[in-house]
């Protein structure tokens, strides 16, 4: 009696200690690794993991872990309605599974056995309002958990639900705050600069017809140099040239973006016409483009031109990441009232800090790009009262999700 009341003394202790730990810090990724941490250390188990809900898409993303590789960090999102810890959020209750790497619903049993992962105990993740993600612990051998493992595990599950909110909250809070700072910022500078780029197109342009005319009084392109090299100059001037028309162009489209005009339209139609458009360039980098769509998928209410312009943005972004070659990925789907289009590379991805970044007008990691391509795309989804976001892991690859209203 004395050891169980020790132990039990021991448990509470360390409760408390976990929880003044992991509510001592408001950055969200520091709070998640450390209550996988003692998690997996409380728990004596192989793996501990997080699991967050997206309540938008109906699926639970791998957040963080501990005891794993990157491979159980780089799965996809799984769907609440099919998947095993689906259950969880369903029923809101604790759910044993004696052998993972023979429950018919566990749908990745083939990395389990590579991780050497048995039992599986998950919990809820019940916050304030709502159930906001699943905590996971895995064992190597066949543990049945006791009653007073559940009750510690949901303990700690409600300690950690309630950190992770306030982080998420303090999260975008400070989002929220610098894109009102940007938003200030670029509404100064944007009337300025629009002015500035309209002025500078017409001179731009009357260069660049000057240009092209002395090219051809070279015998330019029939003759591709001179004996004094004027005509590689020429040509290398008007190839400077065009980029900062291209430049002025997407900032004058940023700055001014022209109205939508709706109309019912295919989705699927659509990228297939952007499909053909960059399936040269996809099959000199040795990418192979794989299209997952149902036939009959429902009308979109879109501006064709405008949707074609976001997925070749975002399928040229996708095949200039994966220079050594690779599978892109293109699924169109319908979930919860909307159309869902997910473009996945395996590229070599993009840091945390970067991906911040990734949306803020002219900022790019390419040396000729110009850094509106993503910021025009979700302003055109945005206009269409839809939602772009943006998944990427470094050495993983990248995912971009795109939800459009029917």
């Amino acid at each position: 009696m004395n050891t169980l009341q020790g132990h039990l003394e021991e448990r509470l202790e360390a409760l408390f200690t976990i929880g003044a730990e992991i509510s001592s810090t408001l950055q969200l990724e520091e709070v998640l690794q450390r209550i996988v941490a003692h998690v997996r250390r409380l728990m004596a188990a192989r793996v501990s993991s997080i699991l967050l809900l997206d309540p938008e898409e109906g699926t639970l993303r791998p957040a963080a872990t501990e005891g794993a590789s990157q491979a159980y960090l780089a799965q996809p999102a799984r769907e609440v309605a099919t998947s095993l810890t689906g259950e969880v959020i369903k029923t809101g209750r604790p759910l044993y599974t004696p052998d993972v790497r023979t429950e018919t619903r566990y749908r990745v049993a083939d990395l389990a056995r590579r991780e050497g992962l048995c039992s599986l105990l998950s919990v809820p993740l019940r916050a304030r309002t709502a159930i906001i993600g699943v905590l996971n612990v895995y064992t190597t051998e066949p543990r049945c958990f006791e009653d007073s493992d559940v009750r510690l595990l949901t303990l700690l599950a409600s300690q950690s639900a309630i950190a992770i909110e306030n982080a998420t909250l303090y999260r975008e809070e400070m989002q929220a705050r610098e894109q009102l700072r940007q938003s200030e910022k670029l509404a100064a500078l944007g009337q300025l600069s629009a002015g500035l780029a309209h002025e500078l197109r017409n001179p731009l342009n009357t260069v660049l017809m000057l240009i092209y005319a002395m090219a051809q009084d070279q015998g330019y392109p029939r003759q591709r140099t001179t004996t004094n090299g004027f005509s590689d100059d020429l040509r290398i001037v008007q190839g400077e040239l065009q980029r900062i028309k291209l430049l002025l162009d997407q900032f004058l489209e940023f700055a001014r973006p022209r109205p939508p005009h709706f109309q019912r339209e295919r989705l699927q139609e659509i990228m297939e016409e952007t499909l053909l458009l960059i399936g040269p360039e996809a099959r000199g980098r040795e990418i192979v483009i794989r299209r997952d769509w149902a036939n009959t998928l429902p009308l979109a209410w879109v501006d064709g031109v405008q949707i074609k312009q976001v997925f070749l943005n975002l399928l040229l972004n996708a095949i200039q990441a994966m220079p050594h070659g690779g599978t892109l990925t293109v699924h169109i789907s319908v979930g919860g009232g909307s159309l869902r289009v997910t473009i996945a590379d395996q590229g070599d991805g993009v840091s945390p800090e970067v991906r911040a970044q990734l949306f803020d007008p002219f900022f790019t990691t390419k040396e000729e790009g110009t850094g509106l391509g993503l910021s025009i795309s979700q302003r055109i989804i945005e206009g269409h009262n839809g939602r772009l976001r943006l998944f990427s892991q470094p050495g993983v690859g990248t995912t971009v999700c795109i939800r459009l209203p029917l």
